[in-house]
């Protein structure tokens, strides 16, 4: 089995939360979770399933129970850390005041912290916040993509960067960022007053 899909994850959680609830330690059928996805989970490692004697023993009894392995539990300790670095619980759905919300390839996200690193060598420096936003950006669920959140100063930051690495490289990112999210770097035209 791959990543967890989000619905997966969501019925880990459910069956985490209705077993410590249960004097019996055992989700059932009542609980919203899909017999399939429990099944998957089951076919993972990730949770078990009640055999026919338990489900007997359980008030109802139900059609199926079930409650986490080991491994379960282990598993929504790990999959938040691994997929937003934050050791912890997922991000607030919601964006932060003032910030936009932006996707950048795994080739962006090295040219953004290769900027970063360079940072106090430049003559215009990440805007502040940036490095913490990069630092807290998570994985996309599905494919490579990072999401981070950002203020408008630290997205003209990343154009910066992506205009960096335009010069030195490749105009991919930059031609990305100004296509996804209308941001690009327009350097001075270099005359003076």
């Amino acid at each position: 089995m791959g990543g967890l899909k989000d619905a997966e994850y969501e019925a880990l959680l459910t069956l985490r939360d209705l077993e410590g609830q249960q004097r019996h330690g055992w989700a059932t059928d009542g609980c919203g979770v899909a017999p399939q996805a429990v099944e998957r989970l089951r076919a993972a490692g990730l949770c078990e399933t009640a055999g026919r004697s338990a489900l007997a023993a359980l008030p109802g009894p139900p059609r199926w129970a079930a409650r986490l392995t080991p491994e379960g539990h282990d598993a929504l300790v790990y999959l938040p850390a691994r997929r937003w670095g934050d050791g912890g619980a997922a991000p607030d759905p919601g964006l932060p005041a003032g910030t936009r919300e932006v996707r950048l390839r795994p080739q962006a996200m090295e040219v953004l912290r290769l900027y970063l690193g360079l940072g106090p060598r430049l003559r215009r420096p990440p805007a502040p916040g940036l490095e913490e936003a990069v630092r807290t950006a998570r994985r996309a669920d599905k494919g490579s993509a990072w999401t981070l959140h950002v203020t408008d100063a630290q997205l003209a930051s990343i154009a910066y960067a992506m205009w960096l690495e335009a010069r030195a490289h490749t105009v991919a990112p930059a031609n990305r960022l100004a296509r996804e999210h209308d941001a690009c770097h327009k350097p001075s035209n270099g005359a003076t007053n």
